[in-house]
C-alpha cells in the first residue's frame, strides 16, 4: 500500500509541474519568384553554451529555452548571412540569404559500422545497415555473425533453426522490439526470429542490461531494438534482395516505398525457399558414404509481408499503423527413403496489427500510445511428439512525457498485456492434454525521470505490474547512471529488476526432437530477477587513427527461474528453482581503424553461468565458457570493393550427463566466415562463404539409427550441424 500511495503521489507531483515553453522557430529564404524555402541542417544553438539543434526538412526547430534574452540564438548554415529575424504568434522567423556561391564542394565522412555511443546514459551499440550488410544476413538471427555481444548457435540437429543468447542467458530474457513495440514474443520465442530478414532492416540498438521501465517488464539481461526502412528517410523507391547458396536455398526480398499528399508507406515482402534433402553430416561431399540418415537443413516455405503506413500531415500529430503476415512450412527429419521414416513438421502462421499515435501539446509536453494486435497459430511435429497452440494477443502502451526544465525529463503511463494461449501435447508427457487454455493479464503503471548535464547523466524509473494469475504484484525499480570524465570516457552504472512468464512448451521446441519424457508443473511462477552492470567506454587516438575500447562486466541473478532440467537421462523436467542461479560475463571490446580504409574488431568474452540441478550447483549446459572474434574489413579508396573476413572462437561447454559417450565437455572450435561485395551505380554484388573451416558437430544426434528408441536425442547441440556454404547475392536501387 506504501508504494502504491508514493506512485499516485509522483503522479500528482508530475501533473503540478510547471514548464518553461520551448523556442519554436523556423528558417528559410527566399527564391528569386519570392517563394520561400525552408532551409534544412541549419545549426542554432545558444551562446556559451553546448544547448541547440537543427532545423529539419520544413527548416523548422524547437529550442530549449533556457534565457529570456533571445539575442543570444546562434544561427548558422554554411555559405548563408542572417537577413532578418522577427517574432510572429510565438514563433520565431528567421531569414537567411546565400553570401557565398559555393562550387564542387564534396564532403568525406567515415563512420564505424558498430556504434558506441558515449552521450546514452544506456549501454547501447547500433549495429548499422553498413554492419548488417558484412555478411548475407538472411533473418536477424544472423545479423549478430560480427558482434560478440549477442551469441548465435543452432537449437537442434533436426529445425535448422538458429537461436541467440546474451550475457551468458537463453535469448528468452532478451526483450526483443520493432521500434519499441514487441516483437518476437510468447510463441513466437523459439522461430521468432528467422522471422525478421535483415534486408529489411536499417540498424538494430543493442541494450545491455537493464532497459526503459517505459518499454515494459520483461527485459531481464537487455533489449534488442530493430529499426525497419522508414518511408519518410527513403530515396529509392524500390529496394531489391536476390540471395541464392550453393546447396539450393533462394530468397528474394523486395521494398516499395510510396509517398501520398499526407501518407507515406512501405510495402516489405519475402519469399524464402528450400527443398533439398542433404545428407553430408560428418563425411566429404564427394564421398559415397551415407550419413547419419537426417537430412542436414530441413525443407521449408517462408513467405513474410509487412505494410507499414505513416501520417506526415501534422507537426503535432504523429501517426503510424502496420500489417504484417508471415506464413512458413518447415519439413525435417530423416531422408524419405527410409522406411518408417521420423518426421518434424512445424507449421507457423502468424497476423499481427501494431502502431503508434502521438500528440505534441506544446513544445515541452506530448502524449502517445503504442497498440499491437497478435493471432499466432503453431503446429509441431517431431516423430510421436504433437504440440499444436494458438496465442492470441492484445497489448496498449499510455505514455506521456514533460520536460519540466533544461535538465529534467519525466516520463509516465500505464501499460496493460493480455495473452490468452490453447495449448495440446501429446506424446512423451508424463500429463498430456488437449485445449489447455490459460489467460495472462498484466496490468501496471511507470514512472522514469531523466536528468542530464553535459558530464552527468541518470535515469531513474520505477513501475508496478499486476499479474492475474499469481494475484502478485510486481515492483520493479530499474537504475542507470552516466558519467563522462572527459570528451573520450563514458562510465555507466546499471541495476534493474525484471520480471517474465515463460512458455515452457513453445520456448523450448528443441528438446521435442528427442525420446525423453516430459514431465511439467502447470503452477510454475513467473520468472524474477536482478541484473547489475558496469560498463566502460573509451575513444582513443593511435598512430593518427581512431578506435574505441568497451568493457563490460555484468551479473545477473534470479529470485526465481523456470529450470530447463536435462540433467537426467531420457528425461527432461521443467520446475521452479530451488537454490541459487545466476550469470557473470565479462567481456572486452577493441574497434581499431589500422587505416582509413581498413579496420579491425577484436572481441573476447568470459562466461560463468550457474544454475541448480537436482540440488547440486552446475554451469549452464551447451553454454560456452569463454568465446572471441577478429573481424576485419577493408574497402578501397573509390569505397566500390569491400572486403570482409570474421574467425569466431567458442570454447568448451558443459553438456549434461546424460550423454551416451559419457563426454563432459565439448570441443573448443573456429568458425571463418567472409564477404566480397562490389558496388555498381545501382546495385550491389556479394559473394560470400559461411563456415569455411567445414567444422560441424560429430555425430549431434545420438543414436539417430533408432529415432524412436528410448536413447534418440537430437537437442544437445553446441557446434553447427552444416558445414561449408557459399552463396551469391545482389542488392538493387531504384529511384
Amino acid at each position: 500500500m506504501r508504494i502504491t500511495n508514493l506512485i499516485v503521489l509522483f503522479f500528482f507531483l508530475i501533473l503540478d509541474a510547471k514548464s518553461q515553453p520551448n523556442i519554436v522557430g523556423k528558417v528559410f529564404e527566399f527564391s528569386s519568384s519570392g517563394d520561400t524555402i525552408p532551409i534544412f541542417g541549419a545549426n542554432v544553438y545558444w551562446k556559451n553554451s553546448t544547448i541547440g539543434t537543427t532545423t529539419d526538412k520544413n527548416g523548422v526547430f524547437t529550442l530549449r529555452n533556457i534565457s529570456d534574452d533571445f539575442s543570444e540564438i546562434n544561427f548558422s548554415y554554411v555559405g548563408y548571412n542572417i537577413l532578418s529575424t522577427q517574432f510572429i504568434d510565438n514563433t520565431l522567423f528567421v531569414v537567411m540569404q546565400n553570401s557565398v556561391d559555393l562550387k564542387d564542394v564534396e564532403i568525406n565522412e567515415k563512420t564505424n559500422a558498430t556504434q558506441i555511443s558515449l552521450i546514452n546514459p544506456v549501454n547501447t551499440q547500433t549495429i548499422t545497415v553498413k554492419e548488417i550488410h558484412k555478411a548475407a544476413c538472411c533473418n536477424l538471427s544472423e545479423t549478430f555473425e560480427t558482434n560478440s555481444s549477442v551469441d548465435v548457435s543452432y537449437s537442434d540437429a533436426v529445425s535448422g533453426i538458429k537461436q541467440i543468447k546474451m550475457l551468458g542467458l537463453a535469448g528468452n530474457y532478451v526483450q526483443i522490439t520493432s521500434e519499441l513495440l514487441p516483437l518476437v514474443r510468447g510463441m513466437q520465442r523459439s522461430y521468432g526470429l528467422t522471422y525478421v530478414p535483415g534486408t529489411w532492416i536499417e540498424n538494430i540498438q543493442i541494450t545491455k542490461g537493464s532497459a526503459s521501465v517505459v518499454n515494459g517488464f520483461e527485459s531481464l539481461t537487455g533489449q534488442i531494438n530493430v529499426e525497419y526502412f522508414k518511408p519518410e528517410d527513403s530515396s529509392d523507391k524500390i529496394k531489391l534482395n536476390l540471395y541464392a547458396s550453393l546447396i539450393g536455398k533462394l530468397e528474394k526480398n523486395l521494398i516499395l516505398t510510396k509517398h501520398y499528399d499526407k501518407w507515406s508507406s512501405n510495402l516489405f515482402a519475402h519469399m524464402s525457399y528450400f527443398d533439398r534433402e542433404i545428407d553430408h553430416h560428418g563425411i566429404s561431399l564427394n564421398s559415397s558414404e551415407k550419413g547419419d540418415g537426417f537430412i542436414d537443413m530441413p525443407k521449408f516455405k517462408q513467405f513474410n509481408i509487412l505494410n507499414r503506413w505513416q501520417y506526415n500531415g501534422s507537426n503535432k500529430l504523429k501517426y503510424q499503423i502496420n500489417f504484417r503476415g508471415v506464413f512458413e512450412e518447415r519439413l525435417a527429419g530423416q531422408i524419405t527413403s527410409i522406411d518408417n521414416p521420423y518426421k518434424a513438421d512445424i507449421n507457423n502462421n502468424i497476423f499481427q496489427v501494431y502502431g503508434k499515435l502521438g500528440y505534441i501539446r506544446d513544445t515541452a509536453k506530448s502524449i502517445g500510445s503504442q497498440y499491437s494486435f497478435t493471432s499466432h497459430k503453431l503446429g509441431a511435429v517431431f516423430g510421436n511428439n504433437k504440440y499444436d497452440a494458438t496465442q492470441e494477443s492484445i497489448s496498449f502502451n499510455f505514455i506521456s512525457e514533460e520536460q519540466t526544465n533544461e535538465f529534467n525529463l519525466i516520463k509516465y503511463g500505464s501499460s496493460y498485456f493480455a495473452d490468452r494461449y490453447v495449448e495440446s501435447f501429446t506424446g512423451n508427457i508424463s500429463n498430456p492434454f488437449n485445449n489447455k487454455r490459460r489467460v495472462d493479464l498484466v496490468s501496471g503503471v511507470f514512472l522514469e525521470h531523466q536528468y542530464e548535464k553535459q558530464k552527468l547523466n541518470l535515469i531513474s524509473g520505477i513501475r508496478s505490474d499486476y499479474y492475474n494469475n499469481k494475484n502478485k504484484i510486481y515492483v520493479l525499480p530499474r537504475f542507470n547512471l552516466k558519467y563522462n570524465a572527459n570528451d573520450n570516457t563514458a562510465l555507466r552504472i546499471s541495476a534493474g529488476r525484471s520480471f517474465r512468464i515463460s512458455n515452457i512448451f513453445s520456448e523450448n521446441l528443441q528438446y521435442l526432437a528427442s525420446s525423453r519424457l516430459i514431465f511439467n508443473d502447470y503452477t510454475l511462477d513467473p520468472e524474477v530477477g536482478w541484473n547489475y552492470g558496469l560498463n566502460l567506454s573509451y575513444c582513443f587516438y593511435f598512430l593518427d587513427n581512431e578506435g574505441v575500447l568497451n568493457v563490460d562486466l555484468y551479473r545477473t541473478v534470479f529470485n526465481n527461474q523456470i529450470i530447463v532440467n536435462l540433467e537426467e537421462r531420457n528425461v527432461l523436467q521443467f520446475s521452479n528453482l530451488e537454490g541459487v542461479s545466476y550469470s557473470n560475463v565479462l567481456q572486452i571490446d577493441a574497434d581499431y581503424n589500422i587505416l582509413y580504409n581498413l579496420s579491425l574488431r577484436l572481441s573476447y568474452k568470459l562466461n560463468n553461468s550457474i544454475s541448480t540441478y537436482n540440488n547440486i550447483e552446475k554451469e549452464l549446459p551447451l553454454q560456452p565458457f569463454s568465446r572471441a572474434l577478429i573481424n576485419l574489413s577493408y574497402e578501397t579508396n573509390d569505397e566500390k570493393l569491400l572486403f570482409d573476413i570474421t574467425l569466431n572462437y567458442n570454447g568448451k561447454s558443459r553438456l549434461p550427463e546424460n550423454l551416451v559417450s559419457n563426454e563432459k565437455f565439448s570441443d573448443p572450435f573456429l568458425i571463418l566466415n567472409n564477404q566480397v561485395t562490389y558496388k555498381f551505380e545501382s546495385f550491389d554484388l556479394y559473394l560470400g562463404g559461411e563456415n569455411i573451416t567445414n567444422f560441424t558437430q560429430p555425430n549431434p544426434i545420438i543414436d539417430s539409427e533408432n529415432p524412436f528408441g528410448n536413447d534418440f536425442d537430437a537437442a544437445l547441440i553446441w557446434a553447427p550441424v552444416m558445414g561449408r556454404n557459399f552463396y551469391l547475392g545482389a542488392r538493387y536501387k531504384f529511384n
